[in-house]
């Protein structure tokens, strides 16, 4: 009997996957209420990841669908081996769209080297070996069956909070949910169990050489993951500062007419303590008053009001 290689890939990441589960649960909270009051935090760690769903997603295609350059037998798997309703990146600029401003939508390459060196690895990998396919689609399409349900309702649960909506599939279009949702009664499960029936079957197609590229490429997957969560970490604090210097900027000049943009260099301190005291330090470098109400710590949302002069 032929053991899935993705249980391969599941032995040889075990480990690191219980690394990466942490870190991810650990900076999760910090983008939900009550210690935030908008689902930006949330939006702008998510679109790190657009790029390399971009990348496989498109290599799946290209090489599982109308490739010419490779072998008949690897093109013939790749083709059985894609589900296109499993395909992500669409939901996920969706989101992202519904969530963000354009100009706060794109990871900068220039800030993100980490980001950027995993895509670059994506892209010639899956050009010299597109069987490589079979560790990207089962740790970024498996993951969301696993720990991504429980994200998905820490999410739906935090952001319930943030709309006023009482139906949960309008709060889903609302809140930028739908990378986490599949169409259908089933909710993805049927997907599940055909996609890891054909990584079962289509294994056999695999030669030695083949599945020991595929389980070191899961393992370069999970390090690489890891290294772009602690750099979501590192660099979206500084985005969300961007980003609510625009929204304030917004709020005065509809409220005052022409804004003085204000960014004194001290307000980069703020990443080093972000986000438990984000939104006082925004008040104290803006002079925009924030209100808690009395018990923001419970989760009650806090507003942000112009101050008077």
């Amino acid at each position: 009997m032929t053991i899935s290689i993705g249980d391969d890939i599941n032995a040889a990441t075990r480990s690191r996957h219980t690394t990466l589960n942490q870190l991810v649960l650990q900076f999760l909270p910090y983008s939900l209420p009550p210690h935030t009051s908008n689902n930006h935090l949330y939006a702008l760690g998510i679109s790190h990841f657009l790029p390399i769903y971009l990348a496989f997603e498109s290599s799946l295609r290209a090489h599982g669908i109308r490739s010419n350059t490779s072998p008949s037998r690897i093109k013939d798997t790749l083709r059985a081996l894609h589900i296109p309703q499993l395909e992500r990146a669409e939901a996920l600029v969706n989101d992202i769209n519904t969530l963000l401003p354009p100009q706060h939508r794109d990871a900068s390459p220039i800030h993100h080297p980490r980001l950027e060196a995993f895509k670059r690895h994506i892209q010639l990998s899956l050009a010299s070996k597109p069987y490589l396919l079979f560790a990207y689609t089962w740790i970024f399409y498996m993951a969301l069956f696993s720990g991504g349900r429980y994200i998905r309702s820490k999410l739906r649960t935090g952001f319930t909070t943030l709309s006023t909506s009482d139906s949960q599939h309008h709060l889903d279009e609302l809140a930028g949910l739908s990378f986490w949702n599949y169409p259908g009664d089933a909710d993805g499960e049927d997907l599940k169990i055909d996609y890891k029936a054909r990584v079962a079957s289509l294994s056999s197609e695999l030669t030695e050489q083949e599945k020991a590229d595929i389980i070191a490429e899961g393992v370069h997957i999970m390090d690489s993951l890891m290294e772009v969560v602690r750099e979501v970490a590192d660099t979206v604090p500084e985005r969300a500062i961007a980003l609510a210097e625009d929204t304030v900027s917004d709020s005065i000049t509809q409220l005052k007419g022409p804004a003085v943009r204000i960014r004194p260099p001290w307000i980069l301190l703020l990443r080093y303590i972000f986000p438990m005291e984000f939104m006082d330090l925004l008040s104290a470098a803006t002079g925009i008053a924030v209100s808690r109400g009395p018990r923001h710590g419970a989760g009650t949302p806090m507003s942000m009001q112009v101050a008077a002069e």
